[in-house]
């Protein structure tokens, strides 16, 4: 239910850029010389989706960004949120609880723009990421019965060090709302490079990725405002 309920709600938020992004497409091409390296401004978003998982799931995510505009085609972009979990299963009794800070760094690709051409009102863009974050983690359970030595055995660890770090890939739209604010989505395919955690646990909640497994997806709807450079 939660899964379905987590679709229909990102559904409705995309579809506004979507469809801001169709009445864009007679936008005018308007030429100026430059080159790749040529900078043309910063800008600072967050991701207000994350907030939003507190409606579908048990744990919650607040980020920044800031991105570099390069020849409006290339944007090297570093993000950094935190994320947190409180989680108990109400079948087996097990407690989960993390909160830490993640950081992503990594690359913007403008589908739309051609270098030297003055940015439009709207583009796709492709992007990558590597991420990482050091957290650490608490996990309790109830008392559970030995089968071999007899009696009962509960697990009852705090602060355990953990450390994850991940790739990101994906597509994204961004859409000018007025003057220098925009907004914009992205849909992101995670995959996991490295894990390292306690002998006896592991982490179930990672800050910034989600559920603890090999891959997974993810997505960001941002509000984001344009420092432009002349």
């Amino acid at each position: 239910m939660r899964t379905l309920s987590y679709i229909l709600l990102s559904s409705l938020i995309l579809l506004q850029p979507v469809m801001s992004l169709a009445q864009q497409t007679g936008d005018k091409k308007n030429v100026v010389t430059g080159n790749i390296l040529d900078f043309r401004g910063i800008s600072v978003s967050t991701d207000i989706l994350g907030y939003a998982y507190t409606l579908l799931e048990d744990y919650m995510s607040g980020e920044i960004a800031i991105e570099a505009n390069l020849g409006n085609k290339y944007y090297p972009v570093f993000e950094m949120g935190y994320g947190t979990c409180d989680f108990t299963d109400e079948t087996f009794g097990i407690s989960y609880k993390s909160g830490a800070p993640y950081y992503r760094i990594g690359l913007n690709y403008n589908f739309n723009n051609k270098i030297g051409e003055a940015p439009r009102n709207s583009y796709i863009y492709a992007l990558g990421r590597f991420a990482f974050t050091r957290a650490k983690y608490d996990v309790c359970t109830p008392p559970i019965h030995d089968p071999v030595w007899g009696g009962e055995v509960s697990l009852d660890l705090t602060d355990v060090n953990g450390y994850y770090s991940w790739a990101e890939f994906g597509v994204g739209v961004n859409v000018k709302i007025w003057k220098n604010l925009r907004m914009g989505w992205s849909i992101r395919y995670k995959a996991r490079l490295n894990q390292v955690t306690g002998n006896n646990s592991r982490m179930w909640y990672v800050p910034g990725f989600g559920n603890s497994r090999h891959t997974t997806f993810g997505g960001t709807y941002s509000i984001i405002y344009n420092i432009p450079f002349k």
